[in-house]
């Protein structure tokens, strides 16, 4: 039986004039925080369709620095233009209400001037939610624009992100997204903790495409004990990242799992990458479950990456990386700049040091992949000809020098339908990888 996301809460939640005070004495990274400002809300009063963007602008001019921002328990906001503050230091922002963005599509490609509709960036931030899950939540109806994705496309055209959260010594706490239209949160910077994290990106019809949870460039940023149920990366870890933990967490949905990349797309850049932990994680009905993915023709490194102890449950692809991606979505979907076609491969995004330890659960066989195929074969199949679905492993690394210390230790992965778990293997040689833990070809999964 498939978990739903409702479920999923259920078992892990159910066990216009700024007003300005100088009691809000909570401390951050940065010091005391000696001011308050509480929004007013005027969405109650006008049924729903006041703007509440203005006095939400106010309060972050006014409470910048050294302060607590809030948005009231149990009140409902509308904000229905982007928010930009760039300018913060020391701040908290509490998110004990619900924040609704515009409610059709029409309204936010009026003010698509920003592709973030929340900014914050600045020393010491804190985005503080609440536990209680009716409550602190960005509603940001993405429904309409999934079901309005045109056939065979990859995503409604002028989608924003939701959140760009860039700062040094923050935190992100109880952050709650429900049917965001597209990218969640954008995560830049260094010492950041994001914890309690809830993503709803369940859908009742159309694919979400491009919903990804979160998207990381920076240093020293732990996601722990979050629930992302989402039809992209639940994490993506760019270039320039280093020292990241993503533990204890639980993803699904049509999710396309724990990633590395893509890296590499831009030709001119040297793409960097290390130290990356993925520990103690439930995949629950992903396309995906660990996945490395870089371009052809790329340059750059990534060093000592590790997924343990991984529990998937119906997942297509529990552990799987190419050297030989292509993000086949439009352009609003490239991360760098460089071409998508006719790309000369005449360089990799170099592997070390890789290691896949104590993954256990079942492969899905009887129904794989999601809803987002709009070619054939689907872009998750292509190059992949004989697939059979019973892969616990793919491994193609572009070159016979590309992939080196490769590590699997206590795969117990199981396809659906009991037949014996296989492996598609290309250019891992044995020389460069002593502990790969099987033979470097297609063949049944056999543990060395």
């Amino acid at each position: 039986m498939l978990v739903s996301f409702k479920a999923l809460l259920s078992l892990l939640f159910l066990s216009s004039t700024v007003s300005c005070s100088l009691h809000g004495l909570r401390h951050g990274h940065g010091g005391r925080r000696q001011r308050t400002c509480v929004i007013p809300s005027q969405y109650k009063a006008s049924n729903g369709t006041a703007d509440d963007s203005p006095a939400v602008a106010e309060a972050f001019a006014k409470c910048s620095v050294n302060a607590v921002i809030e948005f009231s328990e149990g009140v409902d906001y509308n904000i229905l233009q982007p928010v930009s503050a760039k300018n913060l230091s020391n701040v908290a922002i509490s998110v004990l209400g619900n924040l609704h963005l515009p409610q059709n599509i029409t309204a936010v490609h009026a003010q698509a001037t920003s592709l973030y509709w929340f900014t914050f960036a600045g020393p010491s931030i804190d985005f503080i939610g609440t536990s209680n899950i009716t409550t602190g939540w960005i509603d940001s109806y993405g429904q309409a624009w999934w079901d309005a994705n045109p056939v065979n496309g990859t995503g409604t055209a002028a989608r924003p992100h939701l959140l760009s959260f860039n700062t040094t010594n923050g935190s992100l706490q109880h952050y709650k997204s429900r049917k965001p239209i597209a990218w969640n949160v954008q995560l830049v910077g260094s010492n950041i903790t994001v914890t309690d994290a809830i993503i709803d990106a369940t859908s009742t019809g159309g694919f979400p495409f491009n919903t990804d949870g979160f998207d990381v460039t920076g240093t020293d940023i732990e996601i722990l004990r979050s629930v992302i149920y989402n039809g992209d990366d639940a994490i993506a870890v760019q270039t320039g990242s280093h020292n990241v933990l993503f533990r204890d967490n639980t993803i699904g949905y049509q999710s396309h799992g724990m990633s590395i990349g893509s890296l590499g797309q831009d030709q001119t850049q040297f793409a960097n990458v290390s130290n990356i932990t993925f520990d103690h994680n439930t995949v629950i009905s992903a396309v995906y479950g660990a996945r490395f993915k870089s371009w052809i023709g790329g340059q750059g490194l990534a060093k000592n990456i590790t997924w343990s102890n991984i529990v998937v449950y119906n997942v297509t692809f529990p552990i799987y990386v190419t050297q030989t991606y292509v993000n086949q979505g439009s352009a609003q979907t490239q991360l760098q700049s460089g071409g998508v076609t006719g790309r000369v491969n005449n360089a990799s995004v170099v592997m070390e040091d890789f290691t896949w330890a104590n993954f256990t659960g079942t492969i899905n066989t009887f129904s794989p992949g999601d809803r987002s195929c709009v070619t054939d074969p689907c872009w998750y199949n292509a190059g992949l000809p004989n697939l059979t679905h019973t892969e616990a492993i793919i491994i193609e690394c572009n070159t016979d020098t590309s992939c080196t210390n490769f590590s699997t230790e206590n795969i117990q992965l199981f396809p659906q339908n009991l037949a014996p778990p296989s492996v598609i293997c290309l250019n891992a040689t044995a020389e460069l990888n002593p502990a790969l833990g099987f033979a470097c070809r297609n063949a049944t999964f056999v543990p060395l």
